[in-house]
């Protein structure tokens, strides 16, 4: 840098000063597109004063396979003033101008050989002299186009701020960031996360490391103070260290949504209220010396003995997620997806205040600051160009940042010029994407204050300021398609959640149900609509896994050759709980009557059970029952089962007779044939052969005698 210093004055006399591309060449990144690109800004961030020489610096990227040749980078200036902020938007895009929209020529540079795949760097200097600035305070459009063998290379618009030192009214700005983590995260991040997240260079350190202490309002999503506190005394150091850090910044804190959900998407999906967890499953023995909640039964005791030191109790749902916030009932939807009856769903969940994108509302004649009213609901008005030209720093590269901050300074000076004298402060919001508040914050912060026209202001003034502009919601519902994939989504929670009645302990199904829910609605995935379409995918599919867990178990058909007959049910439990369900039985018709329609079945978990239905068989044939499983709030489990039942109940009658016939006649004929041999002994009394071995009617009587032998 020093080398550096000493060349651009040495040849500041020339004008201009390029950098050698050998000393100033970097390789383009591996995943950058196949493309030429060049970006220029002033430095100082775009602020020059009148008799200063402007010193622009830049780079240009070469993302393709061939060289570009040494050229030229051709300086333009408009030295009219912008004079309004639209103007300055349109100045901004992305779309190339012709060179007659560019300005006046002022100044031309010899810009060096660029290898393929590599980045060079150039550096102007453009005498005080040439720029013919006069000393009016304002903004003024700047672009640098540059060319290599007679074909354009690419062009680079910004802007400068004159600056001549008169006193101007700072622009009071409010700063608001999410403090979150990647939405591909569960409900709950685990202790691996944890350390890797807020260890050095992780993504809540750097973010916290970007905002800590500054005048930056921090949206906090629930989702990670919670995680870290379930985790009790096990949660990893760095990140107990991390929360503790938080809870001792000077930032005003608000809650975001857990998970940093959409807030407007539940509203027009027609969910019940806002989203939030319904409990945690808390492992004890992460707590040592706690005990569980005590139960309301009340116990009867005689007398009352003294109690000894109290035993701690197991931390409950909201001491997870608690929080000492600056700022409370904020809700922050995505931006421009609001509206109109979104307030008052928000309202309806204790979130009295939205933070609403400018180009959601429409101002009526007073525009004096982010302080407004939408009816009866405080809204805070985020600006969003401000907010737009902030996040554009914010995530900028370092080649990148000194456009994006000179860009960010005319911006802000436009709206200083254009706010009434005494106008309330402004608001500016980083983006949902995470992480938000890495990169260039800090960087960008210190550049603002730098800035006469920049003056920083605390959110908890605009939340608190009685001095409210009246405004009207400008509906920018979110797309029908991702409400319907809402309502899919909620229907499918509903469904979970009845399911989950059949176990003793219902919240530890519905409870990560609704985590996993949230994390699948958080607003990053606004930005990733591909990647949201495979979670959504991914989440239904865990969801009718689960409903489908507990299930009535394919035993093929059953014979019934009774009137009176079990009927086998048999259940299938693929949880890792036990679960109590009630079969019913419905015939179709008279042929079977189901004697006790809902009979209870217990199931221990990952196995399964037989439920005997009782029925009673009034026909011969062939019958198809409906079977069903129900919990014991009659929340359908599972799905209907059809059973084949071949009713042949006549068979047992038939088979009675002829068995009692049989008997009949054996005995029939044993009496038959007695009666008859008597008959013929009267007949012949001394006939021997008339006497048959073994018949007990053919032994004579015993007499005296042979008794007493």
């Amino acid at each position: 840098m020093r080398l550096v210093s000493i060349l651009l004055t040495a040849v500041s006399a020339l004008g201009f000063f390029v950098l050698p591309s050998a000393a100033s060449a970097a390789p383009v990144a591996a995943d950058a597109p196949v493309t030429t690109s060049v970006v220029f800004a002033a430095g100082d961030n775009g602020v020059v004063t009148p008799d200063a020489d402007l010193v622009i610096t830049g780079t240009i990227t070469n993302g393709t396979t061939s060289d570009i040749p040494a050229g030229t980078a051709t300086v333009s200036l408009e030295r009219s003033l912008v004079t309004s902020r639209t103007t300055l938007t349109d100045w901004l895009t992305d779309a190339p101008l012709d060179d007659d929209a560019l300005g006046t020529v002022i100044f031309t540079a010899a810009t060096p050989l660029v290898r393929a795949g590599f980045t060079g760097g150039v550096s102007i200097r453009v005498p005080a002299a040439t720029l013919g600035l006069s000393a009016r305070y304002g903004v003024h459009k700047l672009a640098v186009r540059v060319d290599a063998n007679g074909a354009s290379v690419g062009q680079s618009r910004s802007t400068i701020v004159v600056n001549p030192g008169t006193p101007i009214a700072p622009v009071p700005l409010a700063v608001a960031a999410p403090l979150t983590v990647p939405a591909a995260e569960p409900g709950l991040l685990s202790a691996a996360t944890l350390t890797q997240y807020t260890g050095v260079g992780g993504v809540l350190t750097t973010q916290l490391n970007q905002a800590v202490d500054r005048r930056v309002a921090l949206g906090v999503d629930p989702r990670i103070i919670a995680s870290i506190t379930i985790l009790g005394p096990s949660a990893p150091p760095s990140a107990t260290a991390w929360l503790d850090r938080l809870r001792a910044a000077d930032n005003d804190t608000f809650a975001l949504a857990y998970a940093d959900t959409d807030l407007a998407v539940q509203s027009q999906a027609r969910a019940p209220r806002v989203l939030g967890p319904t409990s945690f499953t808390i492992d004890p023995k992460l707590f040592p010396g706690y005990s569980p909640a005590p139960t309301e039964t009340p116990t009867v005791s005689p007398t009352p003995t003294p109690s000894s030191t109290p035993i701690p109790t197991l931390p409950t749902s909201a001491d997870l997620t608690a929080f000492d916030y600056t700022i409370p009932g904020i809700a922050w939807p995505a931006d421009n997806t609001v509206a109109a009856a979104d307030l008052d769903f928000f309202a309806a969940s204790d979130l009295t205040t939205s933070i609403l994108d400018s180009d959601n509302v429409s101002y009526g004649t007073d525009t004096s600051g982010s302080a407004a009213t939408v009816g009866a609901h405080p809204v805070i008005v985020s600006d969003h160009e401000l907010s737009t030209l902030l996040r554009a720093a914010v995530t900028a590269t370092d080649a990148s940042w000194p456009n994006a901050m000179a860009n960010l300074s005319a911006a802000l000076s436009l709206a200083g010029s254009a706010r009434a004298a005494e106008g309330g402060p402004l608001l500016a919001t980083l983006g949902r994407t995470t992480p938000g508040l890495a990169g260039k914050l800090g960087q960008t912060l210190d550049a603002l204050a730098t800035l006469p026209w920049f003056s920083a202001t605390a959110l908890h003034d605009i939340a608190r300021s009685q001095e409210r502009a009246a405004v009207a919601i400008v509906p920018k519902p979110e797309t029908d398609a991702r409400v319907d994939a809402v309502q899919t989504l909620l229907a499918a929670e509903t469904s979970v959640g009845n399911f989950s009645s059949a176990l003793d302990d219902p919240t530890v199904l519905s409870g990560p149900q609704r985590l996993s829910l949230l994390s699948t609605l958080s607003n990053e995935w606004l930005s990733l609509p591909d990647a949201w379409t495979a979670a959504t995918k991914k989440y239904l599919k865990a969801a009718q896994k689960t409903a489908q867990s507990v299930r009535i178990a394919d035993t093929g058909s059953q014979v019934f050759v009774s009137n009176n007959v079990n009927l086998n049910v048999a259940v299938t439990n693929e949880l890792a709980y036990p679960v109590t369900v009630y079969v019913s039985v419905v015939s179709p018709n008279g042929a079977i009557t189901v004697e006790n329609p809902r009979v209870e079945l217990r199931v221990e978990a990952n196995s399964q059970s037989k439920a005997l239905v009782p029925v009673t068989a009034l026909a011969n044939g062939d019958v198809t029952v409906r079977a069903s499983l129900s919990s014991a709030t009659n929340s359908p489990i599972g799905t209907v089962k059809f059973i084949d039942v071949d009713v042949q109940a006549g068979w047992e009658t038939a088979a009675t007779l002829v068995v009692v016939i049989g008997i009949v006649a054996v005995f029939g004929f044993g009496i038959y044939r007695n009666i008859a041999k008597r008959r013929k002994k009267k007949r012949n009394p001394d006939d021997p052969a008339d006497v048959s071995e073994g018949d007990p009617a053919s032994v004579p009587p015993p007499t005296d005698e042979s008794i007493t032998q």
